[in-house]
């Protein structure tokens, strides 16, 4: 289960080439039918004679292996926890990246641990179910549901770090890819063909005799057995323990097994010579410790890795001179710091004998201002009053802003992300009438419990301007645009399903906000006119008064269609020309559909005779923005050079920001930073000019921080796991700093 290793050299070697094969004193009862002076499928076969004989004890899937891994699968160093597979950071706010967390918090729901089949259910043959093989404790292990999910029924496949999908399958991480190949063994040899190595794992079988993979020998080595491994398998073979198994996994007591069996490179002898050696020499000192991506509220550490006469098998790393947590490779993230504060982390190496090194120097780092977001009114949920039980009622109580709330039908014992929530079962939630109007709300939903997905209606002053979504994991949902003026009420009601029980945390919303004067020109298509001689269905040359009351064009153009109920443009194989106006231009708008048939594609956006950017449209509506053309004086505006003459594109709401003279050099120079796609699907590529070090940060609408990074070239940034919605990107050089909408599809 460590990180890090040197591979063990052998020393006694027989004639025929392996080592030679003797169990301890204590198991010699349990291998005594095992003739270990065979070899390749024959050892296989004695091995697998013994471990189907001995397990005795067939664990019910529940209750039986949720228990079993309660006891086998404590933290070494917290006996309330248990330790995560695929887990590898308590400390950076992400609760799928947990390494350990409490052994009563288990179940289905975001934040709690299943049970994780490593041989993943489906890749058996047949598919190994919930009994037998499926509900196997020597197989089955603890598992953030997230990080679970993001598994799936992935192959394993080969990589170098924290656990991550890979473009092949999936990489279990450094420190627990050696727990995966023995238990990928243990099965194999457990259950035979129903659990081929090759049906779950990226590799070769052509180095050994049957169908065992190369990828799984290597982890086997690479990743030497951990005292973890052992206490999980002392336990199962123990059959007076309650939950035990009765059988061993072999390749746990001895890594060398599979050498004698499958070849390859020597794996660790735990036999060799049936002595037992003291290890008494220190890990080397880390070095290099630097630190990078410092936020309000968090610093990535990283350092160059120790080297141990064994193997090093976690990082100690204090903070102020007082140990803060351990890591388990050479860099983390640290999270939950204040603000505006100055730290100073060192880092020592610690091996499995608890042999510690020297402390490194420490590095100073002071994280960055707080980011306030402001709302109108927000909600945390954490004032509801009265006894938190399970029963479902009316609520009354005084929010966060001293206005009253209610809820109907509703439970006030639910959490998400351990903070107070409320939970709706088949009422509604009432927010008091408020001032100030209403731009955009966002709420966290959470369907808790058994049941299904589906919404509620947002409702405001009694009008439905949206649906709030729930699922079985927690989500963010942003409502933009309610743009609603004067007092308002917010209710949600008329839940999908009566039974569904959805948990709600940190309400807020926007004030109204008259964004009309934030164009210098804006064009809805409202004032499309007829064309005599021409029907509107016929593709042709169009002019009309726009909104600005000056004159637009079009050629190869049709003006019979809309989308969403509104007027648009649709051009074939012609341009789209905007009046001339002064002002300047900043930034351009607009939305694009194509309509009928054809392919994706862009026009050419070109602004006094030049080409300033591409509009794209496919057969999904798109948004798109050109940030920073920053064109000064009378601007001319044209559409054109569509992708194929064939297609049909709506084009609707067009619009500019005026030319901004007065941004300053610190602002210019962030502004010329480009930033696209914008909405993203799941890379966000990011263009600095300048080479200058960037602070790249991206916050939710309740002002949350989910991805920092720290620039200095052109980046491409995954956000895949952003959930879809609205976002603020924070870009920060030096002293200047500036800010755009990010919208995740």
């Amino acid at each position: 289960m460590k990180h890090f290793y040197i591979t063990f050299s052998l020393l006694f070697i027989t004639a025929l080439g392996f080592a030679q094969l003797t169990p301890p004193d204590d198991l010699q009862s349990y291998y005594n039918t095992v003739n270990f002076t065979k070899t390749g499928v024959d050892l296989k076969a004695d091995l697998s004679a013994v471990t189907i004989a001995k397990h005795v004890n067939k664990l019910t899937y529940t209750p039986g292996v949720w228990e079993a891994l309660k006891v086998t699968d404590v933290d070494p160093d917290n006996s309330d926890n248990v330790l995560l597979v695929y887990g590898y950071d308590d400390t950076d706010g992400s609760t799928s990246t947990d390494r350990s967390r409490s052994k009563t918090n288990n179940g289905g729901n975001t934040g709690q641990w299943n049970r994780e089949h490593i041989y993943a259910k489906s890749l058996g043959t047949p598919n190994l179910g919930t009994e037998g093989p499926g509900s196997d404790a020597q197989m089955l292990r603890p598992s953030d549901i997230g990080r679970n999910s993001d598994r799936g029924n992935l192959k394993f496949a080969d990589g170098t770090g924290t656990s991550f999908a890979t473009t092949d399958g999936w990489y279990p991480g450094d420190e627990w890819k050696g727990d995966c190949a023995r238990i990928i063994m243990y099965m194999y040899i457990r259950y035979g063909e129903q659990c081929l190595p090759s049906n779950v794992g990226f590799g070769s079988s052509a180095s050994t005799p049957d169908d065992m993979i190369d990828l799984f020998l290597e982890w086997n080595i690479e990743d030497p057995v951990s005292d973890f491994e052992k206490q999980r398998n002392t336990y199962h073979g123990n059959t007076d323990n309650t939950y035990a198994q009765g059988n061993r996994n072999p390749f746990i007591d001895n890594p060398y097994l599979a050498t004698a069996i499958w070849g390859g490179e020597d794996a660790q002898n735990l036999w060799d010579g049936n002595t037992a050696v003291t290890d008494t020499e220190a890990p080397t000192m880390p070095t290099d410790l630097a630190y990078s991506d410092v936020t309000e509220a968090g610093v990535t550490l990283t350092w160059t890795a120790s080297t141990d006469n064994i193997a090093v098998a976690s990082y100690n790393v204090y903070v102020d001179g007082t140990f803060l947590t351990k890591a388990y490779t050479n860099t983390i993230t640290i999270s939950d710091l204040s603000a505006n504060t100055t730290y100073a982390f060192s880092i020592s190496a610690e091996d499995a004998a608890a042999n510690v090194s020297a402390t490194t120097s420490s590095v100073s780092v002071t994280t960055s201002e707080a980011v306030v977001f402001e709302y109108c009114t927000s909600e945390s949920f954490e004032n509801i009053t009265g006894d938190a039980n399970t029963y479902y009622d009316e609520v009354t109580w005084t929010g966060d802003n001293g206005l009253t709330w209610s809820a109907t039908d509703t439970r006030i014992d639910q959490t998400i992300d351990d903070t107070k929530a409320i939970c709706i079962r088949d009422g509604i939630l009432t927010a008091a009438e408020t001032s100030g109007g209403i731009g955009s709300l966002t709420v966290t939903t959470l369907r808790v419990f058994g049941g299904g997905s589906g919404t509620f209606d947002l409702v405001v002053n009694g009008t439905v301007v949206g649906q709030i979504p729930y699922t079985e994991f927690a989500e963010t949902t942003t409502i933009e645009d309610i743009n609603i003026a004067g007092d308002v009420t917010i209710i949600f009601n008329n839940k999908a399903t009566s039974s569904d029980r959805v948990a709600i945390d940190n309400l807020a919303w926007t004030c109204y906000e008259n964004t009309n004067s934030d164009y210098c020109t804006e064009e809805t298509f409202t004032n499309l006119t007829s064309t005599q001689d021409l029907n509107d269905s016929q593709y042709g040359d169009r002019t009309w008064t726009g909104d600005n009351g000056l004159e637009w064009n079009a050629t190869g153009a049709r003006i019979d269609l809309s989308n969403n109920s509104s007027k648009v443009i649709t051009i074939r194989n012609g341009v789209l020309t905007a009046p001339e106006t002064s002002g300047g231009i900043g930034s351009l708008t607009v939305t694009t559909l194509r309509t009928f048939s054809g392919g994706s594609g862009t026009f050419d956006l070109v602004v006094n005779g030049t080409v300033v950017g591409q509009i794209p449209y496919g057969e999904e509506e798109q948004i798109t923005t050109i940030e920073n053309i920053n064109v000064s004086g009378n601007v001319s505006v044209t559409l054109n050079n569509i992708s194929s003459s064939s297609d049909r594109v709506m084009i609707d709401d067009l619009k500019w920001t005026c030319y901004d003279a007065a941004l300053s050099i610190e602002e210019d120079a962030l502004s010329s930073i480009k930033v696209y796609p914008n909405p993203v699907n799941s890379t966000l590529n990011i263009a600095l000019p300048n080479g200058e070090a960037t602070q790249i940060s991206i916050y939710n609408m309740l002002g949350k921080l989910v991805i920092s990074k720290t620039i200095q070239a052109n980046t491409s940034i995954d956000t895949k796991n952003l959930q879809s919605g609205v976002y603020i990107l924070r870009m920060t050089q030096d002293n200047a700093t500036i800010s755009k909408k990010l919208i995740k599809n």
